[in-house]
């Protein structure tokens, strides 16, 4: 059996009662929403795939990857590490091992190992700008825009994950016998 299916994930409830506990913006929700479409639609697919693939881990992973980002912002912390610091202080550590590796730079350290419900959730949020639906090209020229300005480290951080970006996608796509890129009609068929 699978690490991902040993898993100990929370419930619907206990992720609402986490998202509601770190009030969670509507803004932050609103992007965890359309990322939790992607990262679903992409599951099933690869699923429908003859992948095992825990389909519960990657919608929990979705719906919490963010839950920290606003109190990250407020207490200057990294909202991956800290949400997996909050999950495995409430008895999910290997779930929490899941939501710290969203953070951009982690695709630079995934190999064969890591689990492909983290890699879609990674994927899922790189594909979502606030709340919409972009390409990984447009994506990316929105983080090299507001965030590589703020300093050449933080540019050529940016830069360092883009081909390895490229490649989850691709990889994920073949998974998902998928032939084009996904398009938001799809997501809530």
């Amino acid at each position: 059996m699978s690490a991902a299916k040993e898993m100990k994930i929370p419930s619907i409830e206990e992720c609402n009662a986490i998202i509601e506990e770190y009030k969670v913006p509507d803004h932050i929700r609103n992007h965890i929403a359309m990322v939790r479409k992607i990262a679903n639609f992409l599951a099933k697919k690869i699923s429908e795939n003859e992948t095992e693939i825990n389909l519960d881990l990657v919608d929990k992973g979705a719906l919490l990857h963010d839950v920290m980002k606003m109190y990250c912002v407020e207490n200057n912390c990294r909202h991956a590490e800290e949400a997996g610091k909050v999950l495995t202080q409430k008895g999910f550590p290997e779930f929490g091992k899941v939501l710290e590796q969203h953070g951009l730079d982690e695709v630079n350290h995934f190999d064969e190992n890591t689990l492909i419900e983290t890699k879609i959730v990674w994927y899922a949020d790189k594909r979502v700008n606030q709340d919409k639906l972009v390409s990984l090209g447009a994506r990316y020229i929105y983080l090299k825009a507001k965030y590589g300005s703020m300093s050449n480290e933080k540019m050529k951080q940016i830069l360092s994950t883009e081909e390895n970006a490229k490649k989850i996608e691709k990889r994920l796509f073949e998974l998902a016998g998928l032939k084009r890129d996904i398009v938001e009609a799809e997501l809530d068929g």
